[in-house]
């Protein structure tokens, strides 16, 4: 259970910096500074590999406690910590529910941008060279 803790903080504390990152990233769309969108992208790229280890593990946390794997089954396990670890342990699942909410929110937003730019360009190209840059379909 202390392992699951941990990894909470750590997602809370890791998707504040995404938060920052994607941020970040929508402000080097609008300058559209690709050097800096790729190094953005690859630090966001390695932080949700991060979580996404963390929630792998904490879902094998929960089968083994026989739980489930839904957010009913997380409520379960924190029911079983502590009062005082508890109370911290809703506190932070309930924060790292509002900030992935958020980052997802921002991904959203950063994803209208990138389709805007890409309309835009569509129409500085014009409709001739609309299959040039456009999907391939083999």
């Amino acid at each position: 259970m202390q392992v699951v803790e941990q990894d909470v903080c750590q997602d809370c504390s890791d998707y504040l910096s995404l938060r920052g990152l994607m941020q970040e990233l929508y402000q080097q769309l609008l300058r559209r500074d690709s050097r800096q969108i790729d190094l953005l992208n690859q630090q966001i790229l390695e932080l949700i590999d991060q979580v996404r280890a963390r929630a792998v593990r904490r879902s094998k946390v929960l089968g083994a406690f026989q739980l489930g794997s839904d957010g009913a089954a997380m409520r379960k396990l924190i029911a079983q910590f502590p009062p005082v670890r508890r109370a911290h342990m809703e506190q932070t699942w309930q924060q790292l529910g509002q900030l992935v909410g958020q980052c997802k929110r921002l991904n959203e937003r950063n994803g209208k941008l990138l389709a805007m730019h890409n309309d835009i360009l569509g129409q500085l190209l014009g409709e001739h060279d609309k299959h040039l840059y456009g999907p391939q379909h083999y």
